[in-house]
């Protein structure tokens, strides 16, 4: 992957990936499979997550985990709803498990990075992304997480230009993303020069 130095008066120089360099494949098509009773119980339990209920939907993702109890993307939503109680710990140790047993799987890295970052850990959240970096082929809810969790680690980082690279590619995207318009109004809040929390 093509990188360029870039100096900065108030840092080190760090290598940043060159974006426009970089070429990657956003498809729809659906990568895990469920049993119809799995996928009745799925229409139920993510509108729980999406509206923040993470009780409800924890109740119904382990439902569909008693029928199906090694698929990865129930596990992961599991953890987002354990998250949504405020019971992190529980999250992210169910995301390390996840990530031991499924090193490729990329919601456990972003889930892991993120943790990382809110423990002010951002060298592990790096090292969590960087082997994304090498794919070139996403679900478009995947490519979502990278671009976000991405952006989050770059605002940290003290780099906003990066970090406003990143959302061009990801609007560029999926302009119909709900979540693009929290970036854009940080974007343009002076929230970035009081530091950033995700």
């Amino acid at each position: 992957m093509p990188y360029k130095h870039r100096s900065s008066k108030a840092a080190e120089s760090k290598k940043t990936m060159d974006l426009t360099l970089v070429k990657f494949l956003v498809t729809n098509k659906q990568k895990i499979l469920h049993s119809p009773a799995v996928d009745r119980i799925l229409d139920r339990a993510t509108p729980f997550l999406r509206s923040g209920d993470g009780e409800g939907a924890e109740s119904l993702f382990r439902q569909a985990l008693a029928l199906e109890p090694d698929k990865v993307d129930l596990l992961n939503n599991l953890a987002a709803s354990l998250s949504l109680q405020g019971r992190d710990a529980e999250a992210t140790l169910l995301m390390e498990v996840l990530h031991n047993q499924h090193p490729d799987y990329l919601f456990a890295r972003t889930g892991l990075a993120k943790a990382a970052m809110r423990k002010g850990n951002l060298r592990q959240a790096q090292a969590l992304l960087e082997p994304l970096y090498q794919r070139r082929k996403f679900h478009v809810s995947e490519y979502d997480a990278l671009c976000a969790t991405q952006i989050d680690l770059l605002l940290l980082q003290n780099d906003p230009i990066s970090a406003k690279s990143w959302f061009k590619m990801w609007e560029a995207c999926n302009p119909e993303n709900p979540k693009l318009n929290f970036y854009r109004t940080l974007f343009k809040s002076a929230v970035l020069e009081g530091g950033y929390v995700p």
